[in-house]
């Protein structure tokens, strides 16, 4: 029930703003909108107010806003058509730009409850090598590899993408301080343990569907009894074992829904830091560091992208909505904090993946307009729309193939 009400409360908050986004452009311009629809399929409830229908659908994993002119040759005094270019490109924009806003708004308020990692050490691993190379609490890091660094997501990214080593400069009362740092490795199957109360558990709580543990068919909520034989109580141990593999083939035991089950799983090589920063609640943070996850976030859209094309992930990493259900219900179980992050990053791919040149979506309808800048002259109505009904076929064909992976990916 929880998965349930989460997720239908975020898909519908990200396109209710999304929604929002086109309908207060399109009133902004003077389009007559004749519905505002959010979900798909049969109609639950609708109201008329003035010229638009405000409805709601069976499935809420979808919208529109339906406007006069849009997809027809409509163009009366208040239709879509009518509208100079830059007005029709501040509707269609205005869209995925109030995707990015929400999950901006987001961030600052998880940032003014729970704040950011910064970069200032707050805790090190003397048995690792950052120690070792004299490291300590307290030492603020100002770059990695000659790279400025500000928050923790920007340390681990430069840290990890480095070689068999890296160099960070930090501050010390008032002193800059150089250190080179040969990596540490662990061996990881891809689990983080359940927190209840502030203490780690044994139970599996976030899984990255993406290592070893759960293409195995480890999943959250299972409880690690013993590894390889060896009885384990507390998540260090757990840990330790794991890594004390050193890539071996190793056996879990785990209570599930009160069966017991023996999974067998090799464990992945990764690159571990060996420290903690700060957590930081200031204005400053909360304002530039909201600015910089939303950046972040978009960043990493675009990379996946170019992994995509160049082939580096392939379709099992598309996530349609079961499998965001899934990470959805995972999120939830983990509590507030990851939930919400979770939402601003979907808020962020949905406004993202509909900035795409790709037909029947927004990114199409916008390039369609700057075309129709730069030529002086509108692409005919007819060869748009036959474009855009070709596209959105070829999108309900990935839909149902991206379905099938999500369905087949949690069964398995």
């Amino acid at each position: 029930m929880t998965t349930f009400i989460a997720s239908v409360a975020i898909f519908s908050l990200v396109i209710i703003i999304h929604e929002l986004g086109h309908f207060w452009a399109a009133k902004s311009v003077g389009i007559k909108v004749h519905e505002f629809s959010i979900g798909m399929g049969p109609e639950i409830k609708s109201i008329q107010k003035g010229e638009t229908k405000y409805s709601i659908k069976l499935f809420p994993i979808g919208g529109y806003v339906k406007m006069e002119g849009e997809d027809d040759d409509s163009f009366s005094e208040d239709s879509f058509n009518s509208k100079s270019v830059l007005s029709r490109l501040k509707v269609i924009f205005m869209g995925p730009l109030m995707n990015f806003l929400l999950a901006l708004i987001i961030f600052v308020l998880v940032i003014g409850i729970y704040g950011i990692s910064g970069a200032t050490i707050e805790e090190i691993d003397e048995s690792l090598n950052e120690y070792d190379a004299g490291l300590r609490p307290g030492d603020e890091i100002v770059s990695i590899n000659d790279e400025k660094v500000k928050y923790w997501e920007e340390i681990q990214e430069e840290i990890t993408e480095s070689g068999d080593d890296y160099n960070i400069t930090v501050e010390r009362n008032g002193e800059l301080r150089n250190f080179n740092i040969n990596h540490n490795y662990r061996y990881m199957i891809g689990i983080s343990p359940e927190i209840i109360d502030n203490e780690y558990t044994n139970t599996i709580g976030f899984i990255d569907e993406t290592m070893p543990a759960y293409q195995q068919g480890l999943r959250s909520g299972d409880k690690i009894i013993s590894i390889d034989g060896t009885k384990t109580e507390e998540w260090s141990n757990t840990r330790e074992l794991i890594n004390g593999s050193k890539g071996e083939e190793i056996t879990i035991e785990v209570a599930r829904d009160e069966e017991i089950l023996e999974i067998k799983i090799l464990p992945e090589k990764q690159k571990v830091l060996g420290f903690y920063t700060e957590i930081q609640k200031s204005l400053s943070d909360i304002v530039l560091g909201s600015l910089y996850k939303t950046g972040y976030y978009i960043n990493l859209m675009f990379d996946f992208i170019i992994m995509l094309i160049s082939g580096k992930v392939g379709s099992e990493a598309i996530a349609g909505p079961v499998g965001i259900v899934n990470m959805i219900g995972q999120a939830a179980s983990l509590g507030l904090y990851p939930l919400l992050n979770l939402a601003a990053f979907i808020s962020i791919n949905l406004g993202f993946v509909n900035l795409l040149p790709i037909p029947a979506l927004d990114g199409s309808r916008i390039l369609f307009l700057i075309i129709e800048k730069i030529r002086g002259k509108r692409i005919p109505p007819e060869k748009e729309g036959y474009i855009h009904f070709v596209g959105f076929v070829l999108l309900m064909a990935l839909m149902f193939f991206v379905l099938y992976n999500d369905i087949t990916r949690i069964l398995r």
